[in-house]
């Protein structure tokens, strides 16, 4: 049903959680995940930021130590796992590029992110790959007490 499923992470708790839920979707469904980090590649200029190559530098270092920490709960889950770093605009990447270049039929992601300065500039990824996904898209929440 789902041999592709994308999971975009970003090192939040949602995020984790969503890795988890699309691990037992994949074994369920004998899936692949495209776990994958995407650094925005903007420049904020109306606001008075660019970012520079150090920056971004720091941001793939980042997003690989998060997609390797998301390969091996995948993996202990027994999910087949491929991560990529992508550089560009979040919420292009995951709801239309990144499931026609990997094949996804299915996008798990958590509720909400680790970058709230970006959400209250920019509006939630989440809540823009729900409304423009070419796919079926999955929300994990954090559960509450």
């Amino acid at each position: 049903m789902y041999e592709t499923i994308l999971v975009p992470v970003d090192g939040s708790d949602n995020s984790k959680r969503a890795v988890s839920e699309a691990a037992k979707l994949a074994n369920k469904f004998g899936s692949t995940l495209q776990i994958v980090s995407v650094a925005s590649d903007q420049r904020y200029v109306q606001y008075g930021v660019t970012l520079g190559q150090d920056v971004m530098q720091s941001f793939q270092e980042r997003a690989e130590e998060i997609l390797d920490d998301a390969r091996d709960e995948a993996e202990k889950l027994g999910a087949k796992v491929e991560t990529h770093f992508v550089v560009g605009v979040p919420k292009i990447q995951i709801s239309k590029a990144l499931p026609a270049k990997y094949g996804a039929s299915l996008i798990v992601m958590g509720k909400s992110g680790v970058n709230g300065i970006s959400r209250a500039i920019l509006g939630s990824t989440t809540a823009y790959v729900v409304r423009h996904s070419t796919v079926n898209v999955m929300v994990i929440d954090y559960p509450r007490d």
